[in-house]
């Protein structure tokens, strides 16, 4: 999944992840892994729950239209079209989350747009009521342990000693930056080459290429004789092809010969700030933790 956008929308471990005994225990609720999915149980404004998708790169949050009109909740007039994957044209209109309640957690007055997340829901086979995002996220620390099926909500950062340098082999570290509603980080390494990438929770790929990043590693003959198959976006069905990366490195992490999808033009993925999109297929080793005030992330390997 992609972003939308409206006009009106650890190095230094504490043992065992053990935090200082005057810390704050985190907020810890399930969720459950649905094609390659980060659903978690929410109530809205004191009703539900709903299925809610957990999308570092949607912004604002979202809320299924037909699930606003069951709210009740109050929605503009003045509607834009959505950015994002598909070849259709998606409106959304504002509107605004009185409360969302996520296990003990409580935010209130979050920003989101109504959405038909009709197809969405198909494709992952489960309905799904909303998106929070980025207005959800912010200023937030959060950790999806991906192997334990767990999120949590810190008051303080579960890495208060971490440095950035060096990395090891199980432990990434990463400082990140948000450009036009999207989690950016640099040096991630395709066939050698630098790139940049964003870190998608809303994804259910491990590595997507823009249009962009298949022309700068010429894999254009590659995607050419590759099979066609489709994905779903906000902005609808929308075409990918698949190839196979030579080399991925990330920090002092890196794998060979490993499979990719390929956006085609004109799918809604041509004007990027990033030219690889990493997803949950790959996360779902790790435990991820992003410091959304910080702006840094941490990738923990679990073996």
């Amino acid at each position: 999944m992609k972003r939308i956008t409206v006009g009106m929308f650890l190095l230094l471990l504490c043992a065992a992840h053990a935090l200082p005994q005057t810390a704050k225990a985190p907020i810890e609720v399930p969720f459950e892994f649905v094609a390659n999915q980060i659903i978690v149980q929410a109530k809205i404004g004191g009703k539900g729950p709903f299925n809610m998708l957990i999308d570092t790169d949607t912004d604002p949050s979202a809320i299924d239209s037909a699930t606003a009109k069951e709210l009740g909740l109050d929605v503009g007039a003045k509607g834009s079209v959505v950015t994002g994957g598909g070849t259709e044209k998606n409106v959304v209109y504002p509107t605004r989350l009185a409360t969302v309640e996520v296990g003990a957690l409580t935010a209130r007055d979050v920003g989101a747009a109504t959405i038909d997340l009709k197809q969405l829901s198909d494709r992952i086979g489960k309905p799904i009521h909303g998106v929070l995002g980025y207005s959800f996220l912010k200023d937030r620390i959060i950790q999806i342990d991906y192997p334990n099926l767990k999120i949590r909500f810190f008051a303080e950062s579960p890495y208060p000693r971490i440095s950035l340098a060096p990395n090891t082999v199980n432990t990434m570290v990463f400082p990140f930056r948000r450009e036009d509603g999207d989690v950016i980080i640099d040096s991630v390494f395709i066939n050698n080459e630098k790139m940049r990438a964003t870190l998608d929770t809303g994804s259910s790929s491990s590595f997507i290429l823009t249009p962009e990043a298949v022309a700068i590693l010429r894999l254009d003959e590659q995607a050419d004789e590759s099979k066609t198959s489709n994905a779903v976006g906000y902005n609808g069905e929308y075409a990918n092809k698949s190839g196979l990366l030579k080399s991925v490195r990330l920090g002092r992490f890196s794998l060979e010969s490993v499979p990719a999808t390929f956006w085609l033009p004109n799918t809604g993925h041509d004007k990027k700030t990033f030219q690889v999109n990493i997803g949950n297929a790959f996360f779902e080793d790790f435990i991820l933790t992003f410091d959304f005030r910080g702006k840094i992330v941490v990738f923990e390997r679990v073996d």
